[in-house]
């Protein structure tokens, strides 16, 4: 992506898809803090799984299915619905549930929420994905509203206090900070908390440690995660000399931080 030709909204999101589909098999293997986060999302569903309403559970942005496996497995009977941007990612998914009548898969866009004319879905649930919409938290408040009284809306994904280091560095250097903009959780609680609905979160710190910060960037593009939404990216120069910089300001192993949100929002039953 240069200055001289932005690309529109709809051009990014193409973007995005195409490289997650390029790169499912990879991300199935190697995507750990994705996969962490599945596992304490799941972990975390455990106290609600017998209290939901009756319906439909949808997750959204499914990915190699993570989520998809833990929720299948806690809801063997329940009819779920599986959508994500990338045709790649629902292909690698859905071979892996061949044997599971009860979930449906879809090419579709999260942002694109359906209207019906009372809610609909026992549950909502979204791993790791909220952070690719160009508007997180309407987005998710939208899907709320169609999610029925006492159903949940659980969701993670990174906060806008991910990254320090690289964000440190790019300044000490006077380069650009290009990683995509992330989700500010109180602009999230906020828009979740109008209407109905109880709302909890709760926030950690995950770290990866990497020989160097080349090693980091190269995991992003390889994961599919190298798609810029704004702005422009870095020369091959001005990579180097980021990567060098990060490099020799770092004893040891370069280690890298993500900011980590779980929010559990519970829909109240109309006053």
């Amino acid at each position: 992506m240069d200055d001289q030709h932005a690309l529109t909204d709809k051009e990014v999101k193409e973007e995005i898809a195409v490289s997650f589909s390029k790169a499912a098999s990879y991300y199935d293997e190697h995507a750990s803090v994705q996969k962490e986060m599945a596992d304490r999302l799941i972990a975390s569903l455990q106290p609600w799984r017998d209290i939901i309403p009756s319906g439909p559970i949808i997750e959204l942005g499914a990915g190699t299915g993570f989520v998809t496996k833990g929720v299948a497995d806690l809801y063997p009977d329940r009819e779920i619905e599986v959508i994500d941007l990338s045709e790649g990612m629902i292909d690698f998914c859905s071979n892996k549930f061949v044997d599971h009548d009860n979930i449906t898969f879809k090419v579709a866009d999260a942002e694109q929420v359906p209207e019906f004319d009372d809610p609909h879905y026992a549950m909502t649930v979204s791993g790791f994905t909220a952070h690719w919409f160009d508007q997180p938290a309407q987005t998710l408040a939208k899907w709320l509203e169609i999610t029925k009284p006492g159903g949940l809306l659980l969701a993670s994904f990174p906060g806008n206090e991910s990254f320090p280091k690289w964000r440190k560095y790019c300044q000490e250097l006077g380069l650009p900070f290009t990683a995509n903009e992330l989700p500010d959780v109180e602009e999230m609680v906020i828009k979740m908390s109008v209407g109905p609905a109880q709302v909890d979160y709760y926030e950690d710190t995950i770290t990866r440690e990497y020989e160097s910060a080349k090693g980091f960037f190269d995991e992003l593009k390889s994961l599919g995660m190298d798609t810029l939404k704004q702005g422009r990216q870095l020369t091959s120069k001005e990579m180097s000399l980021l990567v060098d910089h990060w490099d020799a300001s770092t004893e040891g192993k370069v280690s890298v931080d993500y900011h980590v949100i779980f929010l559990a929002v519970k829909r109240d039953f109309d006053s």
